[in-house]
Parts: structure tokens; C-alpha cells; sequence
């Protein structure tokens, strides 16, 4: 198929790289900084000078974005993005945003003529890469039947849900982000109370890393235990704070009270307050420590 990709972050490029070298598609790539997409023609794609020129033939247009906002900045009622999408089209998002910027973007869609699917993944850059991520489908039924076979290219599990509202899709995808979040700050927590009380890290680590059947939240047992803040192959506390935002303003809108996702806000932004905005998101286990007077 004739794919646009547009957004070549972390997550982005390794879905766009896992395409090209699938060899299946027609892929040509748009990033707002230009040099991220030079080493796309190196797999055969084609590089777009503006996001209108990569939509112009595309069937099927993939957006790997930051936010609400940056999706939302390209696909709006009568933006030149939009226009330029040939009919019956497929805008698959693969950004984390908001059940409500999804649930618009499905309504701008379908009164355009174009279609839309919500498919948010679950996994780490690395995972990205190497085709490793989970993701799940909603939106227009028709379309998620498209997509679904395209997606196993970076997706080793495609869940097409069956549910009317995109928006369902990021609700999921917020939800177990909010797990995972909370699954590091209290393991944080629990390696920084053995430390205030005497007790072996490695001990903790041996138990937690036994406890955890899934390699993703593994890999936080030895991040937390070695106290590895890098987040090269990671995910940012700035991204994990958006992150935390959605989850938030989701949970106030349907007034459920999720405390321990307040918590871990309030940390982040101690957090990229000290200058750790590049750090991975589980770096405020620092925080944490140094609440407990360990500072070092």
C-alpha cells in the first residue's frame, strides 16, 4: 500500500524503519526536523518536504506525534493536511493522545470522507525497532480491517477492539501506562525503604524480577536496582509527565480518583524542576531517595 508516516521520534522511526524494510509498502516519510528522515531513503522510501506532500497519495497516512496538539495542528476542520487526503483515505494514529482528541479526530474524519483508527502501542523504543510493541485498534470498522495487516510489521500483537469510539483505544493504552507508572514508584519506593532499613537491593531486586512474568516491566527491576537513569532507548519524564496528564484529565472527566497517579506528577515535576526532563521516567525513584535523605 501507499504509506505516509508522519513523526520520526523515537517511536516513530523504528515503526517507519520496520515498514520499510518490510519491502510490502510504498512508504514516504515527513519529520518536522528534516535531517531525522535522511536515512529513510537509504530503505527506499521517499522523503515528503511537508506533511501535505506526503499525504497527497497516500491510503493509509501513520502519525507517531507528540500530543493533542501536534496531531491536531495538521488534521483540523478545512487544514490543508486534511484536503490534501485523497478520498476514502485511512488516518491511523499511533500518538498517545487524549480519548477525547481521538474520538474528535474520528468525527473530523468521517464528516471529511476519509476514515479514521486510534492504535496506540505499548513498548519502549526498543521494542519499536525490533516489531516488538503491542497495540490495540478502534475507530471506523472498515478501516481497522486495512490496517490490521500493515500494523504487524512493528506489532507483535494487534488487538482490534470492538467498540465504537476511538477514543477507547487511548483509554487502554492509558490505563496500563497508568499500571506501569505505578508499578515503578513503588518498586522505587521499595528499594529505597530496604535501604533505609539495611536490606540488600539485590535481595529486592532477585524478588521483584521473579514476581514480573513480562520482559518490559523486568527491564524497570534492573533500571530501579541499578539506579540506570539514561533514557536513550527509554521514555522521558517529560514524555512520562504528558503522559501522566492524560491519565489525569481522563480519570477527573469520569470523577475517579487515581491518587498515586498525583504522586508520581507531583515527583516528575520535582523531577524536570532539577534539570532530569531527559531522564528516563523511572529516574524519580531519585526523588524518592532523596525524601529519604539518601543523596548519593
Amino acid at each position: 500500500m501507499r504509506i505516509a508516516f508522519l513523526g520520526l521520534g523515537r517511536m516513530g522511526s523504528g515503526m517507519a524503519t520496520r515498514l520499510a524494510q518490510s519491502g510490502d509498502h510504498t512508504l514516504t516519510v515527513w519529520n518536522r526536523t528534516a535531517d531525522k528522515a535522511q536515512r529513510f531513503t537509504e530503505l527506499g522510501a521517499s522523503i515528503a518536504k511537508d506533511p501535505i506532500e506526503a499525504v497527497r497519495d497516500a491510503e493509509v497516512v501513520i502519525t507517531s506525534l507528540l500530543d493533542d496538539q501536534s496531531v491536531e495542528a495538521l488534521f483540523h476542520e478545512g487544514s490543508e493536511v486534511l484536503k490534501a487526503l485523497p478520498p476514502t483515505a485511512i488516518h491511523l494514529c499511533v500518538t498517545t493522545i487524549s480519548p477525547d482528541c481521538a474520538n474528535r479526530l474520528q468525527d473530523l474524519h468521517a464528516a471529511n470522507g476519509s476514515r479514521y483508527v486510534s492504535g496506540p502501542v505499548i513498548g519502549r523504543p526498543d521494542a519499536s525497532a525490533a516489531g516488538k510493541l503491542v497495540q490495540f485498534l478502534a475507530g471506523d470498522t472498515s478501516a481497522i480491517k486495512v490496517v490490521s495487516p500493515i500494523c504487524h510489521a512493528f506489532a507483535e500483537q494487534v488487538m482490534p477492539l470492538s467498540v465504537r469510539d476511538a477514543g477507547v483505544a487511548n483509554s487502554q493504552k492509558l490505563c496500563i501506562n497508568f499500571f506501569v507508572a505505578s508499578l515503578i514508584e513503588v518498586m522505587g519506593e521499595c528499594f529505597t525503604l530496604g535501604e533505609k532499613l539495611g536490606v540488600p537491593r539485590q535481595n529486592l531486586a532477585f524478588f521483584l524480577d521473579k514476581s514480573l512474568p513480562l520482559p518490559g516491566l523486568k527491564v524497570y527491576v534492573e533500571r530501579l536496582f541499578k539506579r540506570e537513569t539514561d533514557s536513550t532507548t527509554g521514555f522521558t519524564m517529560t514524555a512520562g509527565r504528558k503522559d501522566l496528564g492524560l491519565m489525569l484529565r481522563a480519570a477527573a472527566a469520569v470523577d475517579c480518583d487515581i491518587d498515586i497517579a498525583t504522586i508520581i506528577a507531583e515527583k516528575m515535576d520535582i523531577a524536570i524542576s532539577q534539570g532530569m526532563q531527559n531522564l528516563d521516567w523511572s529516574a524519580t525513584q531519585e526523588i524518592t531517595r532523596q525524601r529519604a535523605g539518601l543523596l548519593n
